[in-house]
């Protein structure tokens, strides 16, 4: 079931985002579609490489940018002539089919409150990132400086959106109080002098999400936000991001490899593998009966409690992915997990499945969905 534009914060249509290396032109989003509606929270769930980040970064209108960097890093021939190309296909508002090649950089549509962002100028752009979409990034090490206290920090956001100059100090004060409040740091009055060094891990990560909430934005992008941590500090920031989404009823994406964050956060799920959405529905019908064969293959090589459970009683026995994830520089002309998947057959290997509505709000990209066992 399609929402209707209004109860739509971010649709994602037919997106692809690739960039250049040593090894040739990786294809790290391949055709990806999913939708976040208004006071949703979607994750995106698959093994590391996936293209889960890829997908955050072009939302956040930062793809091309980073990718032209790191292209700048592993410089040769042919990646200044893909680079070359893909300037001239923009200034002439053509795609990569329409010049009869593969490019560089993000093609397809971000429809973000109705509008479509992916054609926006950097200066555009600035005006949504860090104020309408904010970003929690991947790890705390290098997210904040150390050099500043939290309250200067996380008022940066707010004073580089003001470009009437209506803000005034009091008012900016209040805002971080509050929201660091609402992510329960403690003591916040005491606190807010305090550089990074001073906090642990878990409260870092507090901060980060405080400061990607402080605009008010639209949507929030969450990337890994318990890599690195214990359970107990896991559990902690989830429970901040349960808060901060019932509260704000804000809308969400939230990428993770980890099954217990996706099930513990979000409404919808989409499950990516080699650049693909190969799953996309409710959390629990994906994780409780998964029906494309590597989320079955993904959730057995790290099981839940419950799920060990019902794979003992089954006679089942819990088991890794075989083999090695394609190489997204000399992709497979079939379903992306066909080199790894049990139910093969030559149709996979062939031919890329169609990415189609199995029931209601259901989606899989799969040939053989109808004729796989039972979950």
């Amino acid at each position: 079931m399609v929402a209707s534009d209004d109860e739509v914060t971010l649709k994602v249509e037919n997106l692809r985002a690739f960039y250049t290396s040593k090894k040739g032109l990786v294809r790290a989003v391949n055709n990806v579609s999913f939708e976040v509606r208004k006071g949703e929270s979607v994750g995106l769930f698959g093994e590391s490489g996936a293209g889960k980040t890829s997908v955050a970064l072009s939302i956040l209108g930062m793809f091309d940018q980073l990718s032209r960097y790191y292209a700048s890093t592993a410089a040769n021939e042919e990646n200044k002539r893909l680079w070359s190309l893909k300037d001239k296909a923009r200034k002439k508002g053509l795609t990569s089919e329409e010049m009869g090649e593969d490019l560089p950089g993000v093609e397809g549509h971000i429809w973000f409150k109705g509008k479509d962002i992916v054609a926006l100028d950097e200066k555009e752009y600035r005006k949504l990132r860090g104020n309408e979409i904010t970003y929690v990034p991947q790890g705390t090490t290098k997210s904040l400086n150390p050099y500043s206290n939290i309250e200067e920090q996380a008022s940066e956001v707010l004073w580089a959106h003001d470009e009437d100059s209506e803000l005034v100090e009091l008012q900016v004060m209040k805002r971080v109080l509050q929201t660091l409040d609402l992510v329960e740091l403690g003591d916040v009055d005491l606190r807010k002098g305090m550089k990074p060094s001073q906090f642990s891990v878990g409260e870092d990560q507090r901060v980060l999400i405080a400061m990607a909430l402080i605009p008010n934005p639209a949507l929030m992008i969450a990337d890994e936000p318990t890599t690195a941590v214990d359970i107990g500090l896991q559990n902690r920031i989830l429970e901040a991001i349960q808060i901060v989404h019932d509260e704000l009823n804000l809308s969400m994406l939230l990428i993770s490899n980890n099954q217990g964050t996706i099930a513990k956060t979000c409404d919808r799920v989409g499950v990516m593998t080699a650049g693909h959405i190969v799953e996309f529905g409710e959390t629990k019908r994906v994780l409780n009966s998964p029906g494309h064969p590597f989320t079955r293959a993904f959730i057995m090589s790290n099981p839940s409690m419950e799920l060990i459970r019902k794979i003992r009683e089954k006679g089942l026995r819990i088991r890794g992915i075989p083999g090695k994830p394609p190489d997204l520089a000399n992709p497979l002309p079939g379903c992306p997990f066909s080199e790894r998947c049990e139910y093969v057959q030559d149709i996979c290997r062939e031919k890329l499945p169609e990415y189609r509505e199995i029931e209601k709000d259901y989606w899989v990209l799969c040939h053989r969905y109808e004729e796989l066992p039972e979950w």
